[in-house]
């Protein structure tokens, strides 16, 4: 890295002490809080992605685009719950929507209709979706989606790739954030435990470096015939945001046809692509479709959408049933918020929200113009990488300066404005245009002190 990149980055890392203190006095209810938590919750904590340093802060309401923090102070949130707010908190036709099923009943053990009405236009929507099974997580969808998978082939292999992210589960957490001395050889990336506790792979996960379609191609071409599955992410959350070249979506499609595996997107935050999800934007058609967040209108919830020769294994009476028990599966009150906020989601809306985030990216690339800053994204997401290479892969992305980010990310909330710690962010129908003016606002501030 160059001395001049050097500086860039050390200038405000030079504030680090100023940023920090000034956030402890922005926040003291915050940090009382924390102490609290601390006696009850590991560390403070049970979500891994709320983690901030010295100490998160705690929302006490939301509203729209904005939120209210324990110290009353209002912030205009750029999360939204991991994307998964796409017409912003409390909106009135999906609060409106809950409430009457509230009334109604909230976890009831039979069927209700409100898990029919959101399958049915899951299915309206998505290319590759002719059967749809809930679940309540992304996590759990992506184990529904393997063990489909496996069972409708009889084969054992899922092949992932380098850093991408599909949630909790044993079998695909590998090579999630390796880091640079641990990644092996680019063509055939090491598989690396994302966590302790995981027991020893054994050959059941296959890790191959993203975006490469000839790479791919050339490893099924003498291995296929092992494989159950190919997951991937048509855009790449943890590397960037980023969405690959055209032909290694198609390489995927043409060597699981090739091979008879299946061809499963994790659209769990792609999804909020378009009206269709990124499978409509990047035109290849996977044989299953996992989806979460957005679906469940700010409740939880997982999806698993897919062909129904694959799908039907779920079905009672099957001889080779694949089991998928589950007692808040399809609960009302996530159908009911999830049907919602799909309705309200027009493809009019899809396309005023990208085309508001496409400007938002390109104002943000003009004030880095010449600094070793990246921005990435698609949709209404966008991310900025404290790098000076171009992001294609997971290679590309760990060279991020994670200091940077995080305290440019705690410097933008001691000003009222939330991204992520890693400076991800996303737009929802709810965000103005001042808004989106701050946050430009900020971010040159940031590089110019």
């Amino acid at each position: 890295m160059s001395d001049g990149i050097n500086d860039f980055y050390s200038s405000l890392k030079k504030r680090k002490s100023h940023i920090e203190t000034e956030y402890r006095s922005l926040t003291p209810v915050s940090f009382q809080r924390f102490e609290e938590a601390k006696k009850v919750l590991p560390g403070g904590y049970t979500r891994d992605a709320v983690i901030r340093h010295p100490y998160p802060n705690f929302v006490t309401a939301a509203a729209g685009s904005e939120l209210v923090d324990a110290d009353g102070r209002r912030i205009v949130d750029f999360c939204f719950n991991a994307t998964s707010m796409p017409l912003g908190h409390s909106d009135p036709r999906v609060v409106e929507a809950v409430t009457r099923q509230l009334g109604a009943g909230t976890s009831l053990q039979t069927m209700t209709g409100r898990e029919t009405e959101l399958a049915t236009t899951i299915c309206q929507r998505l290319a590759s979706a002719e059967r749809v099974r809930f679940a309540n997580s992304g996590s759990e969808a992506v184990m529904l989606a393997i063990r489909l998978a496996r069972g409708f082939t009889g084969r054992d292999v899922i092949v992932k790739f380098e850093g991408s992210y599909h949630g909790t589960y044993d079998d695909v957490q590998w090579s999630v954030s390796a880091p640079p001395e641990r990644l092996g050889s680019p063509d055939r990336p090491a598989c690396v435990p994302e966590s302790a506790g995981l027991t020893a792979n054994n050959g059941r996960t296959v890790v191959l470096p993203y975006d490469a379609a000839d790479t791919l191609s050339n490893w099924m071409a003498d291995n296929g015939d092992q494989v159950a599955a190919v997951l991937v992410e048509p855009m790449a959350n943890r590397i960037g945001l980023v969405l690959p070249e055209p032909a290694f979506l198609q390489a995927a499609r043409q060597t699981c046809d090739a091979a008879g595996s299946v061809l499963i997107f994790d659209e769990v935050i792609a999804f909020r692509l378009g009206y269709g999800g990124a499978q409509a934007r990047v035109g290849v058609v996977p044989d299953m479709t996992v989806l979460g967040k957005s679906i469940g209108g700010g409740f939880p919830v997982g999806g698993i959408a897919g062909r129904s020769e694959i799908m039907d294994l779920t079905r009672p009476g099957h001889p080779d049933r694949v089991t998928h028990p589950g007692t808040f599966n399809g609960n009302p009150v996530t159908m009911v918020a999830g049907r919602t906020t799909l309705e309200a989601m027009t493809a009019e809306s899809h396309d005023r929200l990208n085309a508001t985030a496409e400007a938002l990216r390109q104002r943000l690339r003009d004030i880095f113009e010449g600094l070793p800053l990246q921005v990435t994204g698609a949709g209404p997401m966008f991310k900025v990488n404290a790098t000076s290479r171009d992001i294609r892969d997971h290679r590309d992305a760990v060279t991020v300066d994670k200091t940077w980010e995080s305290l440019a990310s705690l410097d933008l909330l001691n000003k009222g404005l939330m991204l992520t710690t890693t400076l991800r962010g996303c737009i929802s129908t709810a965000t103005t245009e001042d808004q989106t003016e701050a946050l430009l606002a900020a971010f040159s501030d940031i590089i110019r002190t």
